[in-house]
């Protein structure tokens, strides 16, 4: 008959709980977040009323990735011009003295459609259950429709997600959700098409402020794979201890 000669000590089941706790720990930082997270977000602070917009990402501010938005727009008919309180993150800390920053368009019926791209290659992760929101002021005769679109293979083809209709006068806040399509994409490219330009004048026909893309980042599998061999590398480490920590002996 076997019987054991001595137990494991207290502080080695500590140090195994310890490992086990800690690979949990790490286990549960690697999976997807259930809170939403801020992946891309434009406040077209970072600039001064009347120069050219800024289309860099608030990711200086810990908000989202870095991105830029780029346009087909004529250069010439965007402006930087008093901005929105509408869909302006709580957390943004941005406050120009001047006032907010928005971006101001003109000459719609020349520039329709127009498109703002949105490439979302990080290296922060690939993303999920994505919704796509910005504020849109409408000062009459310009644009009169908003499409959100997406492509997955980098910008050479897009899909439509949704369109929302843009009044003559007033501000809306446009919001749509991105389908299960755009999910865990590497070459994401998210697309604002506006379309219906009514004028070709010179005056102040829109104002898009506070572009946000909010969903969950998710990190890249490479990352997660890592993690976990670590994760199982220590528990594995601490098993055979244990083992070796007991003795047999015949009687």
């Amino acid at each position: 008959m076997r019987k054991f000669k001595r137990f494991p000590s207290r502080g080695l089941w500590f140090r195994l709980l310890l490992v086990v706790t800690g690979g949990l720990l790490l286990m549960a930082a690697f999976a997807p977040s259930a809170k939403a997270d801020v992946i891309a977000y434009f406040n077209f602070e970072d600039a001064a009323n009347g120069s050219p917009p800024d289309f860099t990402s608030e990711a200086d501010q810990g908000l989202g990735v870095v991105a830029t938005i780029t346009t087909n727009y004529a250069a010439g008919a965007m402006t930087t011009v008093a901005g929105l309180p509408q869909n302006r993150l709580a957390a943004d800390t941005d406050n120009p003295p001047n006032g907010l920053h928005g971006l101001g368009l003109s000459r719609s019926g020349a520039n329709s459609p127009a498109d703002f791209d949105i490439v979302l290659n990080s290296a922060q992760g690939i993303f999920q259950a994505m919704t796509v929101s910005f504020a849109i002021n409408a000062q009459g005769n310009g644009f009169t429709l908003a499409t959100i679109q997406f492509s997955t293979d980098g910008g050479g083809t897009f899909a439509t997600a949704g369109s929302t209709v843009i009044p003559n006068s007033g501000t809306i806040v446009v919001s749509q959700a991105l389908p299960a399509a755009a999910n865990n994409t590497p070459l994401l490219t998210i697309r604002i098409e506006l379309t219906g330009g009514q004028s070709n004048g010179a005056n102040l026909q829109n104002v898009i402020d506070n572009i946000l893309i909010g969903g969950t980042i998710v990190p890249e599998p490479a990352t997660v794979a890592g993690g976990l061999l670590g994760v199982l590398g220590l528990c594995w480490l601490q098993r055979r201890r244990l083992i070796r920590s007991v003795r047999f002996r015949r009687t």
